[in-house]
């Protein structure tokens, strides 16, 4: 009976979700109850971890196929854990943010639902189980994107269900020929292939190409990436939860569990495959950046970077050692904790002073310096100066090219970051070293609820520059059990 305790995180969002929209609460009693069941749910995930790390349940299982299986091992905690802290964070944010964009009802119900689909996905024991969460995860992140309800956002939606869709259908059909080969779709260190055996490398090869885009199109893999800018007219609430903590990083950890838990590093080196995915993923970091340069909408250009940053966590995977793997599981946590803060920041101009666009913004950093500073140093984590937090991940994705002899890989990385210098540090110095055109008064700072998250998280990013030991280590040991 203690392994029912798996479902607890999962479910009782639902539940919290069920109640906002019955209970019909005023504004400060919802906040608190939203507030409370977020908080909540951390302590659940956090005695989850404490007490039953190696829980496992099969919920229902019809056959080997069809079979809802949730399991806790090191990789379930890591994700977890980060999505279940960033919620905290967004929660108080979007309960100030969301009072200039209405129907804070709907909107809480869908956003606390996410967050148990989102634990669904890290806790999924095998591919079948993930996959229906990777599902569900689009129906209910769709009306938030659409949540204003105009005819643009309703064209974003509609565009972010399609790419969906695709992808979803493209890894169907890759989980339908890999159980046709191995009869098993259960997660398992190192994969769930026998490497001495008379092994189907290209149908093998087609699998993983198929279950790699499909699931690569959340991640905003190019050239399946254009549904994450054009998302950007949601809330920012929900922008950062696209692009920080729910969508992209459940696209990312479903190509960790498939290339390291299903296929293993020795067998995806047999197909070959990476020689075609390499080529995507270096075209999105390049472009994600060059096109994030010509962008003056600030959601905007944080929106191109992040297909950009995507591309170092992808290239980590592909690249099939240790150092990779660390460097990708680090900037997955450190690029979650820099971008959630970017938009918050934003968020945060956008609701205090209106402002959208870089040109509007001169002069901006001594009206807000708190907001603007957490911006600065967050945009210096992002390009990975050190010993910022952006540096520690980038410095092991450099080392894992060279271990495979890729020179050209941290090259690449490097002018990466000189572009991501050249489209952030011009906000910066727009804010407070430029004159704006009309006198500002000072220090109109954001709302409080909105203030703290944005200091408590870019502390958060700079503590994981400083003392990155405590995850690094842990990071570590889930290289060591897959290489």
């Amino acid at each position: 009976m203690k392994d029912l305790y798996i479902l607890l995180p999962i479910c009782f969002p639902f539940l919290a979700a069920i109640i906002i929209i019955l209970a019909k609460f005023n504004e400060k009693r919802r906040n608190i109850f939203a507030g409370s069941a977020v908080v909540l749910n951390f302590i659940f995930v956090l005695s989850l971890f404490c007490y039953f790390s190696e829980g496992k349940l099969h919920l229902l299982k019809i056959n080997e196929f069809l079979d809802l299986y949730f399991k806790i091992d090191k990789l379930s905690i890591f994700f977890g854990s980060i999505v279940s802290v960033l919620w905290i964070f967004t929660t108080i944010y979007s309960m100030e943010y969301m009072k200039h964009e209405g129907k804070e009802d709907r909107f809480f119900a869908y956003f606390l639902a996410t967050l148990g689909i989102t634990l669904g996905i890290a806790f999924s024991g095998n591919l079948i189980t993930l996959y229906f969460f990777y599902e569900f995860l689009t129906l209910a992140t769709f009306p938030l994107v659409i949540h204003n309800g105009s005819k643009e956002a309703l064209e974003s939606g509609k565009k972010y269900l399609v790419y969906s869709f695709v992808g979803a259908t493209l890894a169907l059909l890759g989980m339908i020929v890999l159980f046709s080969i191995t009869n098993s779709l259960t997660f398992m260190p190192k994969g769930i292939f026998n490497a001495n055996s008379n092994l189907n490398i290209s149908l093998i090869s087609l699998s993983y190409l198929a279950l790699f885009i499909g699931f690569g199109v959340k991640a905003a893999l190019v050239p399946f990436h254009s549904w994450l800018p054009q998302a950007m007219v949601a809330p920012t609430p929900v922008s950062s939860l696209l692009h920080a903590v729910a969508v992209v990083k459940s696209g990312v950890f479903a190509l960790t569990r498939t290339t390291y838990y299903i296929f293993g590093a020795e067998i995806v080196r047999k197909t070959h495959s990476t020689r075609y995915l390499v080529v995507l993923i270096v075209i999105s970091i390049l472009m994600g950046s060059f096109l994030a340069l010509h962008q003056q909408n600030l959601k905007k250009r944080l929106a191109y970077s992040t297909v950009s940053q995507l591309g170092y966590i992808l290239l980590g995977i592909v690249l099939l050692n240790e150092n990779s793997f660390v460097g990708s599981m680090l900037h997955l946590i450190n690029h979650a904790v820099i971008k959630i803060t970017l938009f918050f920041c934003v968020g945060a101009i956008m609701y205090t002073t209106g402002k959208t666009e870089i040109g509007q913004i001169k002069g901006i950093g001594k009206q807000m310096p708190i907001t603007m500073w957490c911006f600065a140093i967050s945009s210096v984590s992002l390009i990975g100066i050190p010993p910022t937090n952006g540096f520690v991940s980038k410095w092991f994705l450099a080392q894992g090219a060279l271990v495979e002899g890729k020179i050209a890989f941290p090259a690449i990385l490097l002018l990466s970051a000189l572009l991501t210098a050249m489209y952030l540090l011009p906000v910066v110095t727009a804010a407070f070293f430029k004159k704006g055109d009309n006198v500002i008064s000072l220090n109109k700072e954001a709302p409080k609820k909105m203030l703290i998250p944005i200091v408590c998280i870019t502390v958060i990013t700079v503590l994981l520059g400083l003392l990155p030991n405590y995850v690094l280590i842990f990071v570590q040991e889930i290289a060591s059990e897959l290489m």
